[in-house]
Order: C-alpha cells, then structure tokens, then sequence
C-alpha cells in the first residue's frame, strides 16, 4: 500500500487502484515523448525485466509483442538546477508559476500548488518560505 524505491534497479515503484506503477527513467535535455524510438523501447523494456526482478508474476510484464499489453507513458518534467520549484507571481499580469519540481513533481506539487492558491488568494501559505 505503500510506494517503494529500489535504488539498486533504479526504479519506483507504487500502487494506482489495481494496476502498478513503475517508474525509473530520467531524459536530461529534449523534449522527445514518444515511445516507438529505439531508446525508449529498451528503456520500457527495462522497466519490465526489473519489476519481474523485484515482483516475479505480479504484474504481466510481457510486451505487446508478446502478447502482453503494457502501458507506457512519458513526459517532460521542468526541473531547476537544484529541484528547488518555482512558485509564485511571474512578470506578466496574472501569471503564476508552479513548476521545477523535477523528480519531486508528484511528491511536492500538490503541496506547491496549496501554497500556491494561497499566495493567489492573497493569503500567507501554512509553509514559510521565500516565494517567486
């Protein structure tokens, strides 16, 4: 019930409802997403073998070449040098940003973006700390 990082395989792991989450690959630079490369095929092909690694037979890990039926899915995550995000007001009218997480982003946005609201809302947010 609860998510896991195997440092050794380089993945994460966590539960959605009834499906597996495995998470494990970073792209530092671009803004490529597709899948059908041969770099993201064999990343996604190893994201397969280490989870049967870590879980034998909890998960189907076959390729749809194998008859399995795998989801795989990528995107960008905007990232500062030091992960530290950016939040609060921008230079232009109205314009707020929420983002530089990088491999915190699930962890730390919904947080950010509670600060977030906040600081729209004219508020101080619960956290104290130096905002954009």
């Amino acid at each position: 019930m609860v998510s896991m990082i195997d440092d050794a395989r380089k993945i994460a792991i966590s539960r959605l409802g009834n499906q597996l989450r495995v998470a494990g690959t970073i792209e530092l630079g671009g803004f490529d997403l597709r899948l059908d490369t041969p770099l993201a095929r064999r990343r996604c092909e190893m994201l397969l073998s280490r989870i049967e690694e870590v879980f034998p037979g909890v998960a189907d890990t076959r390729t749809a070449e194998q008859g399995g039926a795998p989801h795989f899915w990528c995107g960008l995550r905007p990232a500062t040098p030091t992960n530290i995000p950016l939040i609060g007001r921008t230079g232009v009218d109205k314009l707020w940003v929420n983002a530089g997480h990088g491999t915190l982003g699930w962890t730390h946005g919904a947080g950010s973006g509670k600060a977030l609201a906040s600081l729209i809302d004219g508020q101080t947010p619960n956290m104290a700390f130096a905002f954009a």
